[in-house]
């Protein structure tokens, strides 16, 4: 009869040792960071992340863009560093988040206008570098109607870190 008790105990360790281990995968932000890189579209656009100044979980993204489009002639439209809501909060360290945004006078016409949406996923690596996915569309409307609707292609990788001058 010892062999079994000595199993389950042996089981009970196992599951108090593992635990911790499983709790240390995630990252805590680092706060009060801005982190940035390129989403790797087709044409690389412009992204980044700010953490909160006191809550590293917190964060405001400024997103990329870069889509073929079908309409109004548009064959693609890109743009990089659009300003997104909502704040986004990281839990234990991961990303997932809706996101949108808009952008006046699209390719340089007045009174062209891109709004954007986008789905990021992504996890801290460490507190102040993230690796994410981004997917999205855009609706290009002029006098209020859509003229063109674009989507990225696949989703797409970008890693996000603190960038030297």
């Amino acid at each position: 009869m010892a062999p079994r008790p000595t199993a389950v105990l042996v089981a009970l360790l196992c599951l108090f040792v593992a635990a911790p281990a499983l709790a240390a995968d995630s990252v805590r932000p680092r706060a009060g960071v801005l982190l940035s890189g390129k989403i790797q579209f087709p044409r690389e656009q412009q992204m980044s992340i700010r953490t909160g100044a006191r809550d590293g979980s917190r964060l405001t993204v400024k997103m990329g863009f870069d889509g073929k489009c079908r309409g109004a002639g548009l064959g693609e439209l890109w743009a990089g560093n659009v300003r997104t809501t909502p704040t986004v909060r990281a839990r234990d360290g991961r990303i997932a988040a809706s996101l949108s945004g808009s952008v006046k006078n699209v390719g340089g016409v007045a009174g062209r206008t891109g709004s954007f949406t986008w789905r990021l996923t992504g996890t801290f690596v460490k507190r102040d570098v993230v690796e994410a996915t981004v997917t999205g569309t855009a609706e290009v409307r002029s006098d209020g109607k859509t003229i063109a609707r674009c989507a990225i292609a696949r989703p797409t990788d970008v890693r996000l870190a603190i960038r030297s001058r």
